[in-house]
């Protein structure tokens, strides 16, 4: 008797593991840096710990030729005077940009282009938390409202979330499983390329964040291009 349930309770943990395993398959791409968004699709994240998994191949998708940030600073926390100098530091991601993304870009043809006018709402977001569709909403809305400009191939609109705002892309939290990502949405305006920024207190973390989603929107807008 004993036996028996001895090995009951192994066959029962071995069935634990393996259903374990298969929940965190759903729960990840296979691609190395992806989740799966709100909607069920694929976005690219930049590591929380800015980790990176290696040389990056190319899939046969689009790459953008010319890449061109169109800031918006979301949030009430970005009308506190202290945090004011910070989006100086944000508005020309490529102007700053580490050696190592420059010279990636330029490997593949890629032209960086002077920011656009940035774009300021701030709306108070702290008693929710924003998901990808919530993005994505606010984007239409602006676009909409011609708030902000209509996009070219050309653009990258860059979300840089206010501190005390929280978010999240597809369950996984800012600032624990990502400082960034880069997604993509169909909208009446067409197909938009935007990269979302959660705050970060360490400023230079905080732009490294911005640096390298901004760069790789350009090498894999689509999610088939170079990662």
């Amino acid at each position: 008797m004993k036996k028996f349930v001895f090995v009951t309770l192994l066959f029962c943990m071995a069935g634990s593991v393996v259903m374990a395993q298969q929940v965190a398959s759903l729960d990840l791409p296979a691609e190395p840096n992806f989740v799966f968004d709100d909607d069920g699709g694929k976005a690219q994240i930049v590591p929380a710990d800015l980790s990176v998994t290696g040389q990056k191949s190319f899939h046969g998708g689009p790459v953008l030729s010319t890449a061109r940030q169109v800031s918006i600073f979301l949030g009430a926390g970005w009308g506190d005077q202290q945090f004011r100098g910070r989006e100086t530091a944000l508005v020309d991601i490529a102007g700053g940009m580490p050696a190592t993304h420059r010279a990636e870009l330029q490997q593949h043809n890629v032209r960086t282009l002077k920011s656009a006018l940035m774009h300021e709402d701030f709306s108070d977001l702290s008693k929710s938390t924003l998901n990808d569709l919530d993005i994505q909403r606010k984007l239409s809305d602006l676009l909409q409202s011609k708030t902000i400009p209509a996009p070219t191939a050309s653009t990258v609109f860059v979300i840089f979330l206010a501190p005390g705002t929280s978010s999240t892309l597809g369950g996984h939290n800012a600032g624990v499983e990502y400082a960034a990502y880069h997604n993509f949405v169909n909208l009446e305006a067409g197909e938009i390329h935007y990269v979302v920024v959660p705050f970060h207190n360490d400023a230079t973390h905080h732009t490294a964040a911005a640096a390298r989603a901004f760069a790789e929107t350009a090498l894999n807008p689509n999610g088939q291009g170079w990662f």
